[in-house]
């Protein structure tokens, strides 16, 4: 078995204190060392140097326990700017943060994805009209909603896009090969990590076009064999036989953020969920029964999921801002479901929704820049 160096344990302390630092500002070396087992002078040594390259400013001091007062600790937010894209089959999302993760600026396009030089020459446009608002280059990351082959360099499973798969030599042609691309539930679940959006332990629900899942424990995201669990085939009502644009009576079918819109579209003049919602709050028996069948199905596929992982569930992507005033009838639901059982559901609704995805680009795009730039940082400082 290989043995690590003395420079791979440095980098894995520094990646270690980063990432504790992001998801608790204002920490103390003490706290870090106490948390990670490690000592106060190796915490020390290495805060040292991350501060002396920018990555890592002092932000105050805590109270006293008899000594010096500890000094708190949080990321320099000037350190790097990032952008993060997110591609849906007619509608873009950017965002562009800084290196503690504030949002500067965010932006929502209507643009039809088409997989040839036009679609990313447009967005190649809206990211470099993002970077003219901050001083120095900024790191971009793509959100792609599939499963993302590195070896094959192609984003597999994008049906929600109209195609089966989107290969990365379109988007390295027009936007350069160091742009990072990345699975949109994967990337959606790291906001609810490092944003400090939803730490604890939880089942995240991205539902967009696509619906998808992914489990975080212990401030990290478990790989379940692929990096996201494609729970859209999970089978909710297996007696409806209508089939729309998905396998029948499942999660995708009933509960993507399509389904309503769909809906709509067949059998009204309208195609927002604005209209929608107007016409619940103005009586609509009829819509609200819909948005009643709607919550029903849902309250299914997050008691099948709390039955299988035993943790709270997030629900993100475009519908969590629908969701969220409708949460205690959904929790209501699940209770009729659970028809006695000692369960304790919470559910949760991401507070960056349909931007859950390309906040989570824009982190994925930092982290590798850092992963870059930390060796030789290191290398530098090495006594």
């Amino acid at each position: 078995m290989r043995v690590a160096n003395t420079m791979e344990i440095r980098l894995q302390n520094a990646s270690y204190i980063i990432k504790e630092i992001e998801c608790n500002p204002g920490i103390t070396n003490t706290e870090i060392a106490r948390k990670r087992g490690l000592s106060v002078p190796t915490i020390s040594n290495i805060m040292n140097i991350l501060k002396n390259s920018d990555i890592v400013m002092t932000t105050g001091t805590g109270e006293s326990s008899g000594g010096r007062r500890p000094v708190r600790l949080s990321l320099n937010p000037k350190c790097q700017y990032s952008i993060g894209v997110s591609i849906a089959r007619h509608t873009v999302y950017l965002l562009l943060i800084d290196f503690e993760g504030h949002i500067y600026e965010k932006e929502k396009h209507f643009i039809q994805f088409e997989e040839n030089d036009e679609f990313w020459c447009k967005i190649d446009c809206l990211i470099k009209k993002m970077q003219e608002k901050v001083p120095e280059p900024c790191g971009v990351g793509i959100a792609l909603p599939g499963f993302v082959d590195n070896q094959h360099k192609i984003v597999s499973n994008t049906h929600s896009l109209g195609t089966p798969k989107v290969s990365f030599d379109c988007i390295y042609r027009i936007l350069g090969e160091q742009v990072s691309i990345g699975d949109s539930c994967r990337l959606a679940a790291m906001a609810q990590v490092f944003a400090n959006t939803h730490a604890e332990d939880n089942f995240f629900i991205l539902l967009s076009r696509r619906v998808s899942g992914i489990l975080i424990y212990d401030n990290s995201i478990q790989n379940l064999k692929v990096s996201s669990l494609d729970i859209g085939t999970m089978i909710i009502e297996p007696d409806i036989k209508d089939i729309t644009y998905a396998t029948s009576g499942s999660f995708l079918e009933l509960c993507s953020a399509s389904t309503i819109i769909e809906w709509l579209k067949e059998n009204y003049s309208m195609s927002s969920y604005e209209q929608f919602f107007d016409e619940i709050d103005n009586g609509n028996l009829e819509f609200i029964k819909m948005w009643d069948s709607y919550l029903h199905h849902l309250s299914i596929a997050v008691y099948n999921i709390y039955a299988i992982f035993k943790v709270d569930i997030v629900i993100g992507g475009e519908m969590a801002k629908y969701i969220k005033p409708y949460t205690q009838k959904l929790n209501d639901y699940i209770r009729i479901l659970s028809s006695g059982d000692e369960l304790h559901i919470k559910i949760h609704c991401s507070v960056y929704g349909e931007y859950d995805d390309a906040y989570g680009a824009a982190l994925e795009t930092r982290y590798l820049s850092l992963q870059k730039k930390l060796p030789e940082i290191l290398k530098n400082s090495a006594p």
